[in-house]
């Protein structure tokens, strides 16, 4: 290759097409690390040897990457009540994406609260506990989601935290839209909101 040809990222020169082979570096199946999908949100993550899930329905690598993700609001949420509040909602949009078969989807009608009704987590309303009783165990589970943790986790580096869980919980209320009426009946049911 010429000096002419030999790409200068900072000039923002052309790359050739051979420059663009020499650059790829094959990975074969043996070096390529195992992923597997989450069986509740689907993303696709890395599997980590060892790594067990602390979360029903989701897979180890997907819990462990949530538990990653909001540890830092854990460890702040009792010394600031803001911050346990980004907490509840996190919380939230991930077992609503992580719900098991016949269970009451519960964090979905938080969602309700939320992001529909505009309630402020900071303060929770005192019936929230009685939800999970007023939540149909039927309700259909949206067959694909927007937004996963995984989503969360990538863009960390450039939107901080509390934004990137509020659009999150809008993402998941939104996948969730087959069953608005339901959940926020739910809601109404147990009087956490005021009519």
């Amino acid at each position: 290759m010429s000096a002419a040809e030999t790409p200068d990222p900072g000039a923002g020169a052309a790359v050739t097409p051979a420059a663009r082979e020499a650059l790829v570096v094959p990975v074969t199946a043996e070096e390529a690390p195992a992923t597997e999908a989450c069986p509740g949100c689907g993303a696709v993550l890395v599997v980590v040897p060892g790594l067990a899930s602390h979360h029903a329905g989701a897979s180890p690598s997907c819990s462990g990457l949530f538990d990653v993700t909001v540890r830092g609001l854990r460890d702040e949420a009792a010394a600031d009540v803001q911050t346990a509040g980004v907490l509840q909602v996190a919380t939230d949009a991930y077992e609503a994406q992580h719900l098991l078969p016949g269970r009451p989807a519960a964090a979905a009608a938080r969602l309700c609260l939320w992001v529909a009704r505009g309630l402020d987590p900071v303060r929770p309303p005192e019936h929230t506990g009685r939800l999970a009783d007023a939540v149909p165990r039927t309700l259909p589970v949206p067959d694909r989601w927007t937004t996963t943790v995984a989503d969360v986790a990538a863009d960390l580096d450039v939107v901080d935290l509390p934004s990137l869980v509020r659009s999150w919980a809008e993402a998941v209320w939104a996948d969730w839209s087959g069953a608005h009426e339901e959940l926020c009946a739910a809601v109404d049911a147990t009087q956490v909101v005021p009519k």
